[in-house]
């Protein structure tokens, strides 16, 4: 039986792209778009047979319109589309903005998972091991550094860092960049971005009593971590 599906995917990684460069990354790119078949037969289209660029479905909807709620997010989504169905996500919110936006107004809309091939999951598997070795190699040293308490999550892959009034989480992603987001309970928006450098506006904060306050995206390791010492000075003093 044929399904009317919205998806989103994304390019990642794959073992025969990093024998050529095993730092090559992927600009954050997402394509938005719909299928009327399962969403794991779209992700075998999209990844092609013999492509070293292989396309992973992160996120699919159906039970909707899809055609209809695809063209509407098309329309909001205009002013950072590159080509068609594909999106530039510098900030790395649009998977999250999408997700709110269906949960607000497609409440009857039923998330499915998606059941990456082979291929796809070894590529996935082999960015994991890549941005948890880093964290270890180069995050944490700093960190013990600076004498900043943290502690691991997504199976090594990130940090949490609790300082006072904030809680970061900071993920290592591809290419050697990382991305810090930051919570906090007492502070408004506008003082996360003030109390931390280099920090943008979330363009998705989810619900309206989400502690999550802002992002920075896809930064070199020494950026994000100035930031942060740059709010604990002042608080240390």
């Amino acid at each position: 039986m044929s399904q009317n599906t919205l998806y989103i995917a994304e390019p990642i990684f794959s073992e025969k792209l990093q024998k050529f460069d095993s730092d090559v990354s992927f600009p954050p790119i997402k394509k938005i778009g719909i299928t009327t078949d399962l969403p794991e037969r779209r992700e075998r289209e999209l990844m092609g047979t013999i492509s070293p660029v292989k396309v992973a479905i992160v996120k699919a909807w159906t039970g909707i319109d899809a055609r209809k709620v695809e063209s509407m997010l098309h329309t909001i989504l205009d002013n950072c589309r590159l080509d068609g169905e594909y999106f530039w996500d510098g900030n790395e919110t649009l998977v999250d903005a999408v997700t709110d936006f269906m949960s607000a107004y497609h409440s009857e809309a039923e998330e499915i998972g998606v059941i990456d091939e082979a291929d796809v999951a070894a590529a996935a598997e082999s960015v994991s091991k890549k941005n948890s070795q880093r964290i270890h190699m180069e995050v944490i040293p700093e960190l013990d550094r600076l004498s900043i308490s943290y502690a691991l999550f997504k199976n090594g892959k990130g940090v949490r860092i609790k300082l006072p009034e904030y809680n970061l989480a900071l993920s290592s992603r591809t290419g050697g960049r990382y991305t810090l987001t930051i919570w906090s309970k007492t502070k408004t928006t506008e003082e996360a971005l003030e109390d931390f450098s280099g920090s943008q506006e979330l363009s998705a904060n989810g619900s309206e009593d989400s502690n999550r306050r802002a992002r920075i995206p896809m930064s070199p390791l020494s950026e994000i971590l100035e930031s942060i010492s740059g709010y604990l000075d002042p608080v240390s003093a």
